[in-house]
């Protein structure tokens, strides 16, 4: 069964290495990479030649644009390198990230193999801060219960759509296996966004899949980006653009699917970002659009702090109206 790996780059040659080389590492055979190289340097594009004297004809390098240009973007790149795949199983991994278990894909390969409705493969992941902190389980909820579950194999048991979006959180790309089929019904990546936009494939997939699985064993390390540096595409995007961003996606997803599970997921989710956009526009004194989206945001979450806190807000509002401008 072959296996498409994307990978998406910009500017990091080094990163990548260790990406391309973890992945090279697979016990797995039918692997084809296609690398999409969005916009990079001239100077980064040099360095791809000897990169690739380390590699095999497996791995397809696929170049974007002009040398240095403006990147279109994760979500774009990643659509168009699924158009450049053959497998009928897709996964991802991001160029700063890499897998870090040799027998990932083996495993995968075989629960989809042995089982003609698995739809989508989840993982675990490791996550590394920039502080040097270290998170050994992404999602702690769902492998607290995963012994429960109705095995697939030894290693990967079969979970629900409830229990997936009642664990919270969800499963980075460098976590999943999909079948193309699935990926493709799905409409791939929206391109409307480039931040958050795994969150928003990630459920759009899940509510289409026959079956799901999961296996906590850890497969890809995360290196979580450091908000103090623009290094990463989201850490480009000011805080308060991200919130916006990010409740547009909640609500992109809510539109996209047919589960009220995963609905109420992200309009919760949704709910949260609200109140951040609120207590910000509080702090800058713009009491009137604090109030609308702290209603809002009770609407989605309730909690009689935040309906105190609305209340607060609403006396404020009538109070800053009230006052003559300068």
């Amino acid at each position: 069964m072959l296996v498409s790996v994307v990978v998406a780059t910009r500017n990091r040659p080094e990163l990548l290495r260790s990406t391309l080389l973890a992945l090279k590492a697979q016990t797995h055979q039918a692997l084809e990479v296609v690398v999409l190289d969005d916009g990079s340097s001239s100077a980064t594009r040099a360095q791809y030649a000897q990169l690739w004297r380390e590699l095999d004809d497996r791995f397809l390098l696929v170049v974007q644009g002009q040398d240095g240009q403006r990147g279109q973007g994760p979500s774009a790149s990643r659509n168009q390198a699924i158009q450049a795949t053959h497998g009928e199983l897709v996964a991802f991994c991001d160029d700063d990230d890499l897998w870090i278990d040799a027998e990932h894909l083996s495993r995968a390969v075989g629960a989809f193999g042995a089982h003609a409705d698995l739809d989508l493969y989840i993982s675990n992941q490791r996550a590394v801060y920039p502080d040097g902190s270290v998170c050994e389980d992404w999602l702690p909820p769902l492998t607290k219960q995963w012994a429960a579950m109705p095995a697939l194999t030894t290693d990967c048991h079969r979970v629900s759509l409830a229990q997936l979006s009642q664990c919270g959180g969800f499963a980075h790309l460098n976590m999943l296996v999909l079948r193309r089929k699935l990926l493709l019904d799905a409409g791939g990546f929206w391109e409307g966004v480039n931040y958050e936009e795994d969150r928003d494939l990630f459920w759009r997939c899940v509510d289409r899949a026959r079956g799901l699985a999961y296996t906590p064993k850890v497969t890809a390390q995360h290196h979580v980006p450091d908000r103090a540096k623009q290094n990463n595409v989201s850490m480009t995007v000011p805080p308060t653009d991200r919130w916006l961003m990010a409740a547009m996606v909640c609500r992109h997803i809510a539109m996209s699917v047919s589960s009220p599970y995963i609905v109420k997921l992200c309009l919760r989710h949704e709910g949260d970002l609200l109140r951040h956009l609120s207590e910000h526009s509080s702090q800058q004194g713009r009491y009137p659009t604090a109030r609308r989206l702290a209603w809002q945001a009770l609407g989605a979450k309730f909690t009689w702090k935040w309906a105190l806190y609305c209340v607060w807000l609403q006396a404020r509002s009538l109070m800053s109206l009230s006052l003559p401008s300068r």
